[in-house]
């Protein structure tokens, strides 16, 4: 997947002018300001923020990285890429996972990925400066929050400042009360009677007297380009008379009309030469300048020649790097100049910019002069010709809002009529959640593209829009039938369409067929992002494969993937790649399953590391839910629940798919440790039944459920649940799921009385576990399945011994009581723990706010059922059946 070159003038340092004036006074504020945070240059344009921030960092001695905004990095997509482009000037290592997470399809939290930038700025800079240029330009809330983020969890090695005509929106107030912020205001910034005077003499080449200073000085308030303009009037009346004077200085300034604006045009831009004049018009609509782009625009071929003239004779023009290939001007002047074209004028040379920049593939500038030449003219061709020339590629990379910016240029009537530009408005409708519009679009492109065998790609990327749609509204048939549709029609040589469809189809098959299904999808789908060279998503189609082989049962197959992607993304020095902390863990939990709890941890301890490093919310979340497993596994209960508790509260924030599977643990542990009353009041909250139907995204929900059933002896509900389980991970070939739900058949018929049908569920569990070594799914069960191990022992002799020796059984312990055949209903449940906990019926009662007779009426029911006639002996009972804790 290739991507728009970045335009690097924006990373580059402004070299600093020979005949600058020094600013000690402000260098060494500037300098005393490193030992805080953030330093804020900020005042209206013509006070020499730029051309400050260039003297002093040619004389700083540590690294700088220099980003200048544009309108562009409203996207806070391209703000990053350019974010990252600029420390990448320092080492080509820094921020390498957040340029591959933003070029995933699954588009990350960007908040997250400031983390993992800080994280390598850290490692890599001892001391950074980071310079953000022209803050003013950027309006964007999300870009200001990233901004702020990065401020607050910038490390003690990085300064940063930020140049801006007005007060950035970040946390300034606090960072005044802490000390932590260095400000140069429009005050500070003023030339001062000494600073103008050597401004006039070093820079302008002029001899004034101290009168004539003091008086320039006092009408522009110490404000550089008016004292610029006053010299270029000085010189403008000198050249007609040869002669410098005071005279014609105070002459420059007199009258309040000419102040500014109405001087700059008629003292100095028309005395330039008429070539230079008009070269200035007709340059004054680009945002930045070179030869090749002002020969473009004016046809010009001496406009290197020009260039560097504006610049010797001080006109407004600031070189952006050290060959002088790059410049642009004082944006006051570029605005004055704007205002002195025609539309004609502005028409046809806004039309010439764009078509350079579009030949160059600087989409960006393109789309913008493009837009500025329809705005004027009303024709629109050739900004719709640039934008589905730079559609895909945008979009592939994440700039949504790019999209929906250059979209919204265009007159509603032409996104509706034209079958491209409703597609790709009906994708950032999608990835902004916008699907009953969405929809509205991608019907009306589907009208207007009749012809598939003309239409291919197009018709392809629709029908792929089709199934994201679907996807938005669960309708799994629907993804199944549009993406299957749309690979038919996206050709090899686009492997990026090709394998979202893949992803989608396989994330459709797990949720409505056999696993099988899937799996053969994201193989495919493997094989296909392998010649993208995009890590993340390759990651993670490795790791939706692994989960799927492990829930087919295939642990070892699933060992392999993981295996092989880890020798695949393993980085220079064999250090891990910081994005396959996903893969860790899934080797952590393959590990797991076989009890290798020693390899288990050390796996899944390098996935939780690697996933905080890159801020990896979704695996981290999965990282801390094995830890949790394996702390459940050591007999550390209460650190395995407060890490099931940091991961439920981790998923609420940065995952918007399911994590039942996390509860569903935590009930289990809480089962394991015979606190009914809390699994059921979660099954209550959840309003769990026997006569749902089971989902794959809920069956460790499921589980969980069965297991609550068994615990609390309602055998034939239990019995008939997970017949449905049992049916459903047969159909769906589920069979790590199907040995857990084979085992709690086992325990709910052992706990019936029934042990010739206990010994044949436990069997089939052992069938399908022992050639993939899935220990855990009998060490995490009730204990009472050991008790029939031995019975089975010819089923798998090896793995049963090694089961038994791996929990320690002893193959005479006698089995638990038998469980009372008509069991308590939720309340009783209820009831039965507060008369564990010692309170009175009326304290019963008022705490489950129903009347003491309806207490005296439950608590009858609990005698009749467990067999006993007191308290005493019903709690005795109750803790024997684990039915309280």
């Amino acid at each position: 997947m290739t991507t728009s070159p970045l335009l690097t003038t924006k990373l580059s340092v402004p070299p600093p002018r020979p005949d600058l004036v020094a600013r000690p006074r402000l260098i060494q504020h500037l300098n005393e300001g490193l030992a805080s945070k953030l330093t804020v240059i900020s005042a209206p344009p013509g006070y020499g923020k730029t051309t400050l921030l260039a003297e002093w960092l040619d004389g700083l001695q540590r690294p700088i990285a220099w980003l200048s905004l544009d309108e562009g990095d409203n996207d806070p997509v391209q703000f990053l890429r350019y974010l990252v482009a600029s420390v990448q000037c320092i080492d080509q290592d820094i921020g390498s996972s957040v340029l591959d997470a933003l070029g995933s399809p699954k588009k990350p939290n960007l908040d997250n990925l400031i983390t993992p930038l800080v994280n390598d700025i850290t490692n890599v800079c001892p001391t950074l400066l980071l310079v953000l240029d022209d803050h003013q330009m950027v309006t964007s809330k999300s870009v200001h929050e990233l901004t702020s983020s990065l401020l607050e969890n910038a490390p003690p090695s990085l300064h940063m400042v930020v140049s801006s005509r007005e007060e950035p929106p970040l946390p300034l107030p606090l960072l005044r009360a802490r000390g932590q912020v260095n400000e140069l205001r429009e005050s500070d910034l003023r030339f001062t009677i000494e600073e103008a005077s050597e401004f006039f003499t070093r820079t302008m080449g002029l001899s004034l007297s101290l009168e004539a200073v003091t008086m320039l000085e006092a009408r522009t308030e110490g404000w550089i380009t008016g004292l610029q303009l006053a010299a270029l009037a000085v010189l403008s009346s000198s050249s007609e008379t040869n002669e410098v004077t005071d005279d014609a200085a105070f002459e420059a300034f007199s009258g309040e009309d000419r102040y500014v604006l109405d001087y700059l045009f008629t003292e100095v831009l028309h005395r330039q030469p008429k070539a230079t004049r008009d070269f200035l018009y007709q340059t004054s609509i680009l945002d930045r300048l070179s030869a090749q782009l002002c020969k473009a625009v004016t046809g010009r071929r001496n406009s290197q020649e020009l260039l560097e003239q504006l610049e010797e004779r001080n006109l407004f023009i600031l070189p952006l790097d050290n060959v002088r290939g790059w410049y642009r001007y004082h944006q006051l002047f570029a605005e004055v100049l704007r205002t002195r074209l025609d539309e004609k004028a502005r028409k046809k040379l806004h039309r010439k910019a764009s078509r350079w920049y579009e030949k160059e593939r600087l989409f960006p500038q393109a789309v913008k002069h493009a837009a500025a030449f329809a705005a004027i003219s009303g024709d629109t061709k050739d900004l719709e010709r640039i934008i589905r020339s730079a559609a895909e590629e945008t979009m592939l990379n994440g700039g949504v809002m790019t999209m929906q910016g250059w979209l919204a240029s265009l007159p509603e009537e032409r996104l509706r009529s034209d079958p491209e530009l409703a597609t790709y408005n009906g994708w950032v409708l999608v990835l902004t959640n916008e699907m009953a519009l969405a929809e509205e679009y991608a019907q009306l492109a589907e009208d207007r593209l009749s012809d598939e065998k003309v239409q291919g790609e197009a018709w392809g990327r629709l029908l792929l829009l089709r199934g994201f749609i679907s996807m938005g509204r669960q309708d799994y048939d629907g993804v199944i039938h549009y993406a299957s549709r749309a690979l038919d029609m996206i050709d090899e040589d686009q492997p990026q369409w090709r394998v979202m469809a893949l992803w989608a189809l396989a994330e459709a098959q797990e949720r409505t067929r056999a696993i099988t299904d899937a799996i053969v999808t994201l193989q495919e789908a493997r094989l296909t992002g392998g010649k993208l060279g995009n890590q993340v998503f390759a990651i993670l189609i490795d790791a939706s494969l692994t989960s799927a082989l492990h829930t087919h049962g295939q642990r070892h197959e699933a060992l392999r993937v993981c295996q092989d992607a880890l020798d695949r993304y393993r980085e220079k020095l064999g250090s891990p790649a910081p994005m396959t902390g996903i893969i860790y863990t899934w080797m952590g939990r393959l590990h797991y399953e076989a009890n290798q709890l020693v390899q288990a941890q050390q796996y899944v301890d390098m996935g939780l590391a690697l996933n905080k490093s890159v801020a990896a919310g979704g695996p981290h979340t999965f990282s801390l839910g094995m830890l949790a497993a394996i702390q459940h596994a050591q007999g550390k209960t209460d650190a395995a629940l407060n890490s099931l508790h940091k991961a439920q509260k981790l998923a609420a924030q940065v995952t918007l798919g399911d994590a039942s599977w996390l509860a569903a643990w935590e009930y289990s542990i809480h089962l394991y440790q015979g606190n009914m009353h809390a699994a059921a009041s979660w099954a209550q909250r959840k309003e769990l039944s026997i006569d749902q139907n089971p989902q794959y995204l809920l069956f460790e929900e499921h589980l969980t459920y069965a297991r609550l059933l068994i615990r609390s002896a309602q055998l034939p509900d239990a019995r008939r649940w997970l017949a449905r389980l049992e049916r459903f991970s047969q159909e769906r070939a589920f069979y790590r799921w199907l040995i857990s739900v084979h085992i709690l058949q086992a325990l709910t018929a052992f706990r019936s009385g029934n042990q010739e049908t206990a010994r044949g569920q436990l069997a089939r569990a052992v069938k399908i576990a022992a050639p993939q070594d899935i220990v855990r799914a009998f060490l995490d069960e009730d204990r009472a399945i050991f008790n029939l191990l031995p019975q089975i022992r010819d089923a798998a002799p090896a793995f049963i011994d090694q089961l038994l020796e791996a929990a320690g059984a002893d193959p005479f312990q006698p089995p638990p009581p038998l469980p009372i055949t008509d069991p308590l209903s939720t309340r009783e449940l209820e009831v039965m723990s507060l008369i564990a906990a010692g309170l009175s019926n009326q304290e019963i009662a008022d705490e489950l706010v129903i009347s003491i007779g309806t207490v005296k009426r439950h608590i009858n029911n609990i005698y009749t059922k467990l067999g006993v006639h007191s308290r005493t002996q019903a709690i005795s009972k109750a803790n024997e059946l684990h039915l309280i804790t």
